[in-house]
């Protein structure tokens, strides 16, 4: 998941990926925590240690999560999102660990109540075909996952996948 937001207007807010930035940390830790003895002062230390570095990540992502949403909310008053199955999407072997690093569904609750404090409003749509119609010719185009740009062969439009399908999202209001 290389980008967390597509805004319609080209713009691309990257995703931080904090859990996957510290992966490399939390193993060390992890590691030195299985290798105390039970019950020791040592193992109780680092087991802290851990539980302060796992708070850490988290903080880091709700900062992320409200500076965005903030952000967000008080440049646009109306705020388009795909409505997406975050439960099913995780099933992905693969992406599950980033699409839980990304915090969606929490950015998503965020970005709602703060548009309401400040007079927007955020709707939800069907996110089917979002990013396989050409947001120029809207003809339907097969783009599988692996794929990160939409070239388009009726046309010849050629876009970011996340921004054209930010794009037909905002033309299905």
């Amino acid at each position: 998941i290389e980008n967390f937001v597509a805004l319609s207007n080209g713009e691309l807010i990257d995703n931080p990926g904090f859990l996957v930035k510290s992966e490399k940390h939390l193993k060390h830790l992890q590691r030195n925590l299985s290798r105390k003895k039970k019950r020791s002062k040592n193992r109780l230390k680092s087991r802290l240690q851990l539980a302060r570095y796992h708070l850490k990540i988290s903080d880091q992502r709700l900062d992320f999560l409200h500076k965005t949403s903030s952000h967000l909310s008080d440049e646009y008053s109306y705020i388009v999102v795909e409505d997406l199955k975050i439960k099913n999407m995780v099933s992905h072997p693969r992406l599950a660990k980033h699409i839980h690093d990304s915090s969606w569904n929490t950015f998503i609750r965020m970005l709602s109540y703060k548009a309401v404090i400040g007079g927007g409003v955020v709707e939800k749509v069907n996110p089917k075909n979002t990013s396989n119609k050409c947001s120029n010719c809207l003809k339907k185009v097969y783009m599988p996952l692996s794929n990160r740009e939409l070239h388009c062969p009726s046309c010849g439009f050629v876009c970011d996948r996340d921004v054209n399908a930010a794009v037909n999202i905002f033309h299905r209001r």
